[in-house]
């Protein structure tokens, strides 16, 4: 009887003990369900297949539409500047003065020559005309008469002559002020007031730029100029894209048009030279300015695009986070062909339909799982869904340890607009 109650006792305490053991258990598993990392709510974008063109780009060098050298055209001591360096001048506008005294006396002797050989020839006409009428009545013999004949002449050459010296005077004065021949900015003045110009040389005083519209030329390979010939939807529409990506990487806010293409290859290059015309109602281009031009070659038929934004760059290393179906972050290197403002093409590493994370991509790491939330994508930038039913969760803040990722600060999502497209600083690659 004693052993039998012993062994209940026994018995009982055994399944205390294995009843709490398992309680146990069952609350540690609790715990850690719950001290789990919870997939943060993060926005996808789908590669796409698109028409997309191919840019080509070059560097070209701007310069005016119109130069002109002022320079010293008679020799003289400069008394006069009348404008300020690097201002705009009007065509007509006066901007030097040499000194005219010299060519006002020139002037002045030339047409006191041109006055008395006027008046001699006016007294050698008056005589042939008398000596004509005796010679007609045989009063005077034919020598005599063709004397007077020959000076009335020689009196007509030399008034020819004089009237001559009298238009090149007036031409060397008026050289004296010097007027702009065009409408643009003058640069800086190559000699100052007081010193000696145009002797033996036509001094350069000044150079004078049209500022609006600009030349930008540049050279384009053989092969570049045959893809754009073949290029047929450019050619029957008439309109070939010409934008200009200026020195800070800004895109300049006026298209070019064609101006001229060389009609020939150079052969010790094997490129094609080309000047384009832009408009710069602004100034702010300026000759002797570097810039890359942009011009449509080609387009790429059904290209595998995604967004710039989602793209990493990292030592020349270009990568995206691609999301695994079950939400796992995984980096894919790619290859990139053109690229758009917002859109890329890429040409390996991704296929269509793969998911690629288009925001926070500083905020995450490869491994790390989100719960995807897939977005269109319009122009390469994700949009809000128009309800959360569409995107099949809610995207909720997160914030607190559940979204802390599996190690490092730098991957740890932003509280509170960790569901939200990237945008400003979100939306930098890794290497920034």
């Amino acid at each position: 009887m004693v052993n039998s109650v012993l062994r209940s006792a026994s018995v009982c305490g055994f399944v205390l003990i294995l009843s709490l053991g398992l309680a146990g258990c069952s609350g540690d598993k609790k715990k850690a369900e719950q001290a789990a990392p919870q997939a943060v709510p993060m926005k996808v974008v789908k590669a796409e297949t698109r028409d997309m063109p191919n840019w080509g780009e070059w560097v070209g060098q701007i310069s005016a539409h119109e130069t002109v050298e002022v320079r010293a055209r008679v020799a003289g001591f400069l008394i006069k500047k009348n404008f300020e360096e690097g201002r705009t001048v009007k065509k007509g506008d006066l901007l030097f003065v040499i000194d005219p005294k010299p060519f006002e006396e020139d002037l002045k002797q030339a047409q006191s020559g041109l006055e008395y050989n006027q008046a001699l020839y006016n007294k050698a006409a008056k005589d042939l005309k008398r000596f004509q009428k005796l010679f007609q009545e045989g009063v005077v013999s034919r020598d005599e008469y063709e004397s007077y004949e020959t000076q009335a002449a020689t009196y007509k050459a030399q008034l020819a002559d004089n009237r001559a010296k009298v238009e090149n005077a007036k031409i060397q004065l008026g050289y004296t002020k010097i007027y702009s021949p065009i409408d643009g900015v003058i640069g800086r003045v190559q000699v100052d007031v007081g010193n000696l110009v145009g002797q033996g040389e036509n001094t350069l005083l000044a150079t004078i730029s049209t500022t609006d519209p600009v030349y930008v030329s540049f050279n384009v390979s053989e092969g570049d100029y045959i893809r754009a010939m073949r290029d047929k939807q450019a050619r029957e529409s008439g309109e070939r894209p010409i934008r200009l990506v200026l020195a800070d990487g800004s895109e300049y806010s006026h298209p070019g048009n064609f101006d001229m293409v060389n009609p020939t290859v150079d052969p010790q290059t094997g490129t094609l030279g080309i000047r384009v015309l832009f408009p710069n109602p602004g100034n702010l281009l300026k000759p002797g300015q570097y810039a890359k031009v942009r011009v449509r070659v080609s387009n790429h038929q059904n290209a595998v695009v995604i967004p710039v934004t989602a793209i990493m760059d990292v030592q020349g290393m270009k990568s995206v986070y691609v999301v695994d179906a079950d939400g796992t972050i995984k980096n894919q290197p790619v290859k990139l062909g053109t690229e758009s403002a917002s859109l890329a093409v890429v040409t390996e590493g991704v296929k269509e339909g793969d998911m690629i994370l288009a925001e926070g991509i500083n905020r995450v790491k490869p491994g790390m799982k989100i719960k995807p939330v897939v977005v269109p994508m319009e122009s390469g930038v994700p949009q809000q869904p128009a309800a959360a039913e569409d995107a099949g969760t809610t995207p909720a803040p997160v914030s607190g340890d559940n979204a802390q990722p599996a190690s490092g600060d730098a991957a740890q999502p932003a509280t509170g607009d960790a569901a939200q497209p990237a945008s400003g600083d979100g939306a930098k690659t890794g290497a920034e």
